[in-house]
Order: structure tokens, then sequence, then C-alpha cells
């Protein structure tokens, strides 16, 4: 599990464990080093090492000396107009000159130093590793650092950065003017927390966590309790299936969706609920939806809403789905009320749903606990009374305090989906691009409603639900050029069963 950042929590961080702890701040860079080292051994024979004159360079500094201890070529350019370096960043150019030809170190104090053989040296050395500025950066690049990552990012075979590529801002995760594009990011103990703005995956390329040796209690004190899973710990999260198991023991969920020209959502929704291994599956639909689809839904039960069963069927529900497009009427906003009111399992709120409950947000007090609700920035924006562009620049925050205010679980669809308890916040690293058809929020909702069902807790079942639908995305989307809703239901089985084996 991956814990993220901002830019004040990292500095906080390497503070404490400096001044608190007593850790030489030489002994966290030469623990980057080791780390760096170990990565980039393998990645090519030559290195061009690009140092700025805080302790992001002094990493790099320390990567040098161990490339030239294994016998690599390392030619090393210092970028700073001046020679304020940091202490640990001297204490390594100390060594460095020892056992370094000088003709192998270059300083970059202009634009006029910036000429054809810097270009040549980034053109032929296999790797150019970015060491010039780390997380602390605050204002726009300009000048000699604007054109040296200009020329970087025109030249170079294969970039690395270290920490964080120069000229990203740690926080937004934009261009502070310019940004190194870095092929592979190693970033520092913690994911940063620009890292996950859907623009900054220009930049970061692959992103690598080092451990460098901050104590996991230091951590701790700094923490927001933002997360990232990593595949194994999703395993965990879904229990096995029993040998002696009938479909009695795998829930009753029930599926309130559709309307007519939207039989589609409630189509989707219920078959991802049957193939995500929901015991018995039920559609509670209006006439004109039960007829399209009950001679398709063969392995589902359809009833009506006037059916005299309906609370009955309502009560004895171990999970509801509602919402996927069934409209936003007063007779929908009836059903909604009569399903929360006569209901006390788990919910999962979505669509139209969403909006329904949005405008009736008194029907979220009994729901404390057992509801989860997953709006794309859209919906969340109506719910709040906010622009898409406030809910898009704020998502982690915004998601946690939904979720705290209400009592709920909250996923908050898009690039590097956000899902909160109001405590603990994960980030999705799973889904891409490729996703972006009609139906996937549909098919989202019919797997968190299965697991749901099965008795999985609400967070544990949302937490799931969203990396096995992204993933199935992840594996399909190198071969195809669309992933849609049916290419989910088709592959949900295989994939959920390939996770927890």
């Amino acid at each position: 599990m991956f814990e993220i950042f901002s830019a004040n929590q990292c500095r906080e961080m390497d503070k404490q464990s400096i001044d608190s702890v007593g850790i030489p701040g030489i002994i966290l860079m030469e623990n980057a080093a080791i780390g760096l080292f170990r990565g980039l051994m393998d990645k090519g024979e030559s290195f061009l090492i690009l140092c700025g004159k805080g302790n992001n360079g002094g990493d790099a500094l320390a990567l040098c000396r161990h490339l030239i201890e294994a016998g690599k070529r390392v030619r090393i350019h210092i970028v700073s107009r001046d020679e304020n370096y940091t202490e640990d960043f001297k204490t390594n150019f100390n060594i460095l000159k020892h056992i370094i030809n000088a003709k192998d170190i270059l300083f970059i104090k202009s634009e006029d130093d910036i000429n054809e053989y810097i270009i040549d040296d980034l053109k032929s050395y296999d790797v150019v590793v970015d060491g010039i500025f780390g997380v602390g950066l605050n204002k726009d690049l300009t000048g000699m650092f604007k054109e040296i990552i200009q020329y970087v990012n025109l030249y170079a075979k294969f970039v690395v950065s270290i920490d964080i590529p120069s000229g990203l801002d740690c926080d937004l995760g934009i261009e502070r003017g310019i940004a190194v594009k870095a092929n592979i990011t190693y970033t520092f103990e913690v994911i940063k927390q620009g890292f996950l703005n859907y623009k900054a995956v220009h930049f970061i390329g692959e992103v690598i966590v080092l451990k460098i040796g901050i104590p996991e209690f230091i951590k701790n004190n700094n923490s927001k309790k933002v997360w990232i899973l990593e595949g194994q710990e999703y395993k965990k999260l879904l229990l096995k299936r029993q040998v002696y198991g009938h479909k009695g023991n795998y829930g009753r969920a029930l599926v309130v969706a559709g309307r007519m020209g939207f039989t589609g959502a409630a189509f989707i929704t219920t078959e991802c609920t049957i193939r995500s291994g929901a015991g018995l599956t039920t559609l509670l639909c209006n006439k004109e939806v039960q007829m399209a689809l009950s001679s398709k839904l063969i392995e589902a039960m359809t009833l009506t809403w006037d059916n005299n069963n309906v609370v009955e069927i309502i009560k004895s529900a171990n999970s509801i789905a509602f919402g996927p497009g069934i409209g936003t009427g007063e007779e929908e906003a009836r059903l909604l009320k009569q399903v929360i009111n006569n209901s006390k399992c788990p919910i999962v709120i979505d669509a139209d749903g969403i909006t329904l409950i949005g405008n009736n947000k008194a029907l979220l007090r009994n729901l404390r606990g057992r509801a989860v609700i997953t709006p794309h920035p859209g919906e969340m924006a109506r719910f709040l009374g906010k622009t898409i562009e406030e809910v898009e620049s704020d998502r982690v925050n915004i998601t946690k305090e939904v979720a705290e205010k209400y009592g709920i679980i909250v996923l908050l669809k898009g690039y590097n989906t956000v899902i909160s308890n109001g405590r603990d916040t994960y980030i999705n690293p799973t889904g891409n691009s490729k996703m972006a058809s009609g139906g996937m929020g549909d098919a989202l909702t019919g797997i968190i409603n299965a697991f749901l069902s099965q008795g999985i807790d609400l967070e544990k079942a949302t937490l799931f639900s969203a990396y096995v639908h992204g993933n199935i995305a992840d594996k399909l989307g190198k071969e195809v050029y669309i992933v849609n809703a049916r290419d989910i239901i088709k592959e949900l089985p295989k994939e959920i069963n390939s996770i927890i084996i």
C-alpha cells in the first residue's frame, strides 16, 4: 500500500526524520542513491546526470558514485546559476571529484553554456537522469532551466527522474512553465499528490516507489490517510467460495433501474450483478422495461413496480442497486423513498438515483453506514451545487468530505477514481480512457451490488469492484481500440477468479 503526500507533507516527513529521530540527511540520500542504482544498473551502459544545486541534485551525485563503481560511463552536468549548494550536495560532490575525470563534470550556469556539445551528450548517452529540481519547486521555469528541459524532452533516448520530474508541480501535477517527460520516475517513500492529476501522466511515465529509511511512525504522524493499494492487497478483499456453497449463500441482489430508451442501463447493471456472483438477482422495473428484457435476462427474475410483493422483495434483499437509467420524475422519487425506508441492506446508488437523492438529502439519514454512491464529476457537481471544474480541482477532499458528512462510501469516477469512507481515502489504480463509453458506470454499479449481496462490507466491495472493473479494461485495452460494457460483462467471472486465486 502506497500513501499519497503533498509537498509540505514530504518536507515535514524529511525534517522530522532528521531532527526528531536523528537520521542524518546524508544517510537518507545514500539510501535513495542505492535504490536508484539498483533500479537503473541494467538500463544502460552510459549515464548522463543532470543535477540541480539542492538535495535532489545530491541524490543524483550519490547515484553517480555507485554507477562509476559498477563500471558505467558517467558524465555530470550541474545546472545551477551559482554554487550555493546544500551541505549534503557538497559532501557527495567532494567525493565524486576524487573518482571521476574532471572533464566529465560540466557546469551549466546560463543559456550560453547550452551548446551543441550538451545536445550531443543528450543524444548519445543511454540514460539521462533528471535530478535538477525536487518537490519544492514553487515557480515557473524560465531561461536556461526551461531550455535544458526542452532539449532533454527533444533529444534524450530514455529519461529517469528522481522523486519527481523537474518542473512538475508536486501538488497540482501541472508543468511550471515546462517539465521533464520521464520514462520512469523513481519517487521516494510516497506517491506525490500531483501524480493523481490526469495531466501528470504525460510527465511521470512509470512510477516506482523507493523506500529510503523514513520510519513508519513519521509517515503516520504526517498522514492524511490517502492510499493506493497494490495488486496483491485486492486479493485479500474478497473471500474464496465455499466448496459446498449454494445460491442461497451468495445473497439476494435487487436491481432497480431502467425506463424506455434506457433499457440498456438496466440490462448491464443486472448482468454485471449476475456475472459477479450474486446468488439470486431480481430486476425491479416498469412494465415496458420488463417486456423488453425479461427474455434476455435469462438468469435473473424481473418484477414490475406495481407488483403486490414489491415491499417484501425489498425487505428480503441482501443488497440493492438503484438508479441506472431510471429517470428523475416524481414516481421514481417515490420509489427511491420506498426502497430506502423498507430496506435494511446495503444500497449502491448511481446515475439518476444520485440526482434524486441530491434533491432530497434528508433520505441520506436512513442510509448512514449502508450506502455507496458512485457519481461522475457532473453528478457530484449537481449533488453539491458546484461546478464540474470545482469538483475536478479538489477530487480527494470533496469525496472525503461528502463521505464523512453523510456516513456513506463515496466513489468519484474519473481518471484515478477516488473512494472514501470519510476517514481513509483510496485512489483506484486501474482503468483507462478506452472505457469512455456508455454503460460503464452501470457495469460498476452491478459489480458493487453483487459483492454487497455476498456479504462483503461496503468499503471492500467498492474497492474491489473499481479495481476489477478497471483491470479488465486495462488488459483488453492492450488489444482493442475501445472497451464496452459488454466486454466487462463477458470477462468478469474470469477476471475476478484470476485476482482471488
